[in-house]
């Protein structure tokens, strides 16, 4: 008689659990249907990385024509000499247009801005991340090759 409730009150703890299970199930997809876990819409205008170069608040946008527009603000503390420059967005490679708006030597604290032509066309409004990479050369010390990475996220406008 003691294994028959054993047995019982063991049934009777696996359907607790089970309807518990069942309901975060449930739960979970109708919070998933809502778009609640949808990363679009938690994304941020954000520049990360980009260490030797400041980028100013409200410095870069990305047009819905595909043009990337990039202010950036030398922080070597030197002079330097921009020698290439790339952005990635999905999947989509291109190298700015020289010469820098402001010239490719860029002094202390000196703001250029960069220009990307032919970037991936997003209607207005649509997220999007876009990788950026700047190679440059400190004037001062002649040692080339320095390369500062970092990435915009924000919405195409």
């Amino acid at each position: 008689m003691t294994a028959l409730r054993r047995g019982q009150s063991t049934v009777e703890y696996l359907m607790t659990y089970g309807w518990v299970i069942l309901i975060v199930v449930i739960v979970a997809a109708v919070l998933l249907a809502l778009g609640v876990f949808d990363s679009t819409s938690y994304t941020t205008t954000a520049a990360v990385g980009f260490t030797e170069f400041q980028i100013p608040v409200g410095g870069f946008k990305l047009g819905s024509d595909g043009v990337l527009i990039l202010q950036v603000v030398n922080q070597v503390g030197g002079d330097v000499l921009v020698t290439g420059s790339m952005a990635t967005v999905s999947s989509v490679v291109q190298p700015n247009r020289f010469p820098i708006n402001g010239g490719n030597v860029l002094g202390p604290k000196q703001t250029a801005v960069i220009t990307y032509i032919g970037l991936p066309k997003k209607p207005a409004g649509s997220p999007y991340s876009a990788r950026v990479n700047i190679t440059y050369t400190n004037v001062k010390t002649g040692l080339a090759g320095f390369v500062v990475t970092g990435t915009l996220t924000g919405f195409v406008s």
